[in-house]
This record gives structure tokens, C-alpha cells and sequence, in this order.
């Protein structure tokens, strides 16, 4: 079982391109991915301090077009900011 911790996620989410969305929500930050001004993903963290489970991990995942182990790299950071967008790009979401 994966956990993660959610004020160390949205901060690397942020530090790989990620910026907190204009719309404000009572109970979530939201995060957007831009790449050549055009939005790509979109996902939220609570505001909670709660940690990230496996079911948020996978919601996560799925809001990042990524795969429940490539958003864990990707929050930990050994997955950058580049090879987040050549997987994005082999899944034909950058064209």
C-alpha cells in the first residue's frame, strides 16, 4: 500500500510545472498542467493534511494521465518534468 504525503506532493507537482488553478474550491487545491499555453491535466489535493492513499493516488493518476506507479514517481520526483511530457506525448496528448 502506497501513501504519500499531500503537502510534498503539491509541492513537487508545482516545481514540475503544475500551477495552482484561478478557480478556488472550499475543500481542494487545484493544480494545472499548461504546455505551449494549452491545458493538458488537471488534478486537486485536499486541503486536509490527511495522507494520500491508494484510492487518491490512482484518482490522482487517472487526472494526470498517468499510471498509479508513474504518478508515484512523479510526486516523489524521480519521474522529471520531461519525462512526464514524452509520456504524455507517446499518448498523443501534447499534438
Amino acid at each position: 500500500m502506497s501513501v504519500l504525503d499531500p503537502k510534498r506532493t503539491f509541492r513537487n507537482l508545482k516545481k514540475k510545472g503544475f500551477q495552482e488553478a484561478k478557480t478556488k474550491s472550499s475543500d481542494h487545491k487545484q493544480l494545472e498542467f499548461y504546455h505551449n499555453n494549452l491545458l493538458v491535466s488537471r488534478t486537486k489535493i485536499s486541503h486536509n493534511s490527511q495522507e494520500l492513499e491508494n484510492y487518491l493516488i490512482r484518482q490522482m493518476s487517472v487526472q494526470c494521465e498517468l499510471t498509479k506507479d508513474q504518478f508515484i514517481d512523479f510526486a516523489k520526483c524521480p519521474l522529471s518534468k520531461e519525462e512526464y511530457l514524452e509520456i504524455l506525448d507517446s499518448q498523443g496528448f501534447l499534438n
